[in-house]
């Protein structure tokens, strides 16, 4: 029994000690709390948002789609003088963050690319951050296509060479290899050039571009 009165004893006081802590800092408690309250609303806010927004960029990206495909680059850019579509840059200003808003991102790099205004390309294919894995590999080629027309040939093989390694299934991973060595060799990086190529046929035989390679390499012996 008496083992039983002292276990009765301590929840007591433990109790007691509880209720003495809750009244002295029920101030404070009661302040960490609403904090905890207005910060998961907010959050639970900002996620309902950014799908709305996400949603809203699908709608916008739809009416653009053709106008793009058609390579009606600037219209896609800027939208129609009616205001139906709103056009690429509207959209990555007001959506960017989004997922579909990335995906505006990259088609407004593409249009800009089409259209040689390289710094603009530059700029929005360095700012895509999606999560699209075939996006993502297609950033890096946009972006080495820049530095090419740029005649920065030795970024641009840089560049070439991540897009060809940045994703194992993708089916153009050889056009980005030969790229890569194609851009070395203009750029005078003859020995990168050429391991590249040897590697090239190595990992696919079966490639379209091993032929246009073997040409590079004769003509490095020249």
């Amino acid at each position: 029994m008496t083992g039983k009165h002292n276990t009765e004893d301590k929840l007591m006081m433990a109790y007691y000690k509880a209720v003495d802590f809750f009244e002295k800092n029920k101030k404070h408690i009661y302040t960490a709390l609403t904090i905890l309250v207005v910060g998961i609303a907010g959050i639970i806010l900002l996620v309902n948002k950014r799908t709305a927004n996400n949603e809203l960029a699908a709608v916008e990206i739809e009416k653009i789609k053709p106008v793009y495909a058609a390579n009606n680059f600037k219209q896609a850019i800027e939208g129609d003088s009616l205001g139906i579509s709103k056009g690429l840059l509207f959209i990555v200003n007001e959506y960017g963050s989004t997922e579909n808003g990335e995906l505006a991102k990259f088609m407004l790099a593409n249009s800009y690319y089409a259209l040689r205004d390289f710094d603009n390309a530059e700029k929005y294919y360095k700012d895509y951050s999606g999560s699209n894995k075939l996006l993502n590999v297609s950033v890096l080629a946009g972006l080495a296509g820049v530095y090419e027309a740029k005649g920065n040939y030795s970024e641009a093989a840089k560049q070439f060479l991540k897009a060809s390694v940045a994703d194992k299934e993708n089916p153009f991973n050889d056009q980005y290899l030969f790229y890569a060595a194609r851009s070395f060799y203009k750029a005078g990086d003859f020995k990168a050039s050429k391991e590249l190529f040897d590697e090239l046929k190595k990992d696919y035989p079966k490639s379209k571009y091993i032929a246009e390679s073997d040409r590079y390499k004769a003509g490095m012996k020249n």
